[in-house]
């Protein structure tokens, strides 16, 4: 979103439209959805998302420091204006893949309650699921199919890796996200200061977070099974978890939370 617009009334009957109806899309690049935090019916930033489907009911997946506002470290607004968003408009998919609708989902309840679920730690895991309710007939969902958790593979330090999000709020073609690159920066199957997370290396920007990380490799890697495969046939992919912003200073270094906290988080 373009800075002078920050503050135009959003419009949650908008449609956008990009021809692709002969395009070959890779099934992630429609997983990742594009949002916008709002109050008072004005943007005020922007985010990433992705939608997980649990016995029939489909939750928003993002970071909980985007739809509270807040700090995840020290609960401070981060805000510069001290706003903290009441909505989430989210660019869904409609019917025909390459046209996308915008739909609002209230952040709170007639009584003030949050409507997203957090894990049992709270904000502590910088995660949350926000069950969808304006989800009309226009609308078509794409779960992100979390059993890619468990694909036969074993990520090793300084592979590479693709965030799928909206970096600045830029997006590829129409709504559809952008594939940045990076590495795995610290050892993935062990804990960054004791939390369920760990460290990779990329450019990454505001508007990420949220973003799905996936580790896509198509030979010459360990298998949870014994092994490694060698093929240079097929591609695998394994998720690897949500990007959630980098580590303080000027390090490049970003944080991606396991998979595993977003059902537990569900399931609560």
């Amino acid at each position: 979103m373009a800075d002078e617009a920050k503050n135009n009334l959003i419009d949650s009957s908008s449609i956008e439209k990009q021809t692709s109806s002969s395009a070959t899309i890779d099934p992630l690049s429609g997983r990742s959805l594009y949002l916008i935090l709002g109050k008072n019916n004005q943007q005020m930033a922007q985010a990433t998302g992705f939608i997980a489907r649990k016995k029939n009911e489909y939750y928003l997946i993002t970071n909980w420091h985007v739809l509270s506002g807040r700090h995840p470290q020290t609960n401070e607004i981060i805000d510069l204006q001290g706003q903290v968003p009441d909505s989430v408009w989210i660019w869904h998919h409609k019917k025909n893949l390459g046209n996308w609708i915008l739909k609002e989902e209230k952040l709170y309840d007639i009584s003030g309650k949050k409507r997203w679920k957090e894990h049992a730690e709270g904000r502590k895991i910088d995660i949350v699921a926000l069950k969808l309710e304006n989800l009309t007939e226009d609308v078509e969902i794409h779960p992100f199919d979390l059993n890619l958790a468990n694909a036969d593979m074993i990520p090793e330090v300084a592979m590479p890796i693709s965030i799928i999000g909206f970096p600045l709020g830029f997006s590829g073609s129409g709504k559809f996200p952008i594939w940045k690159t990076g590495h795995i920066a610290s050892e993935p199957e062990l804990n960054y200061n004791n939390e369920p997370l760990f460290l990779i290396d990329a450019t990454t920007r505001g508007g990420m977070s949220g973003s799905p990380v996936v580790l896509r490799l198509s030979g010459d890697y360990k298998m949870k099974s014994g092994g490694r495969m060698l093929s240079s046939g097929g591609r695998r992919t394994l998720f690897l978890g949500v990007y959630s912003g980098r580590l303080p200073g000027d390090t490049e270094i970003g944080r991606v939370w396991r998979p595993h906290l977003i059902n537990e988080i569900i399931e609560t």
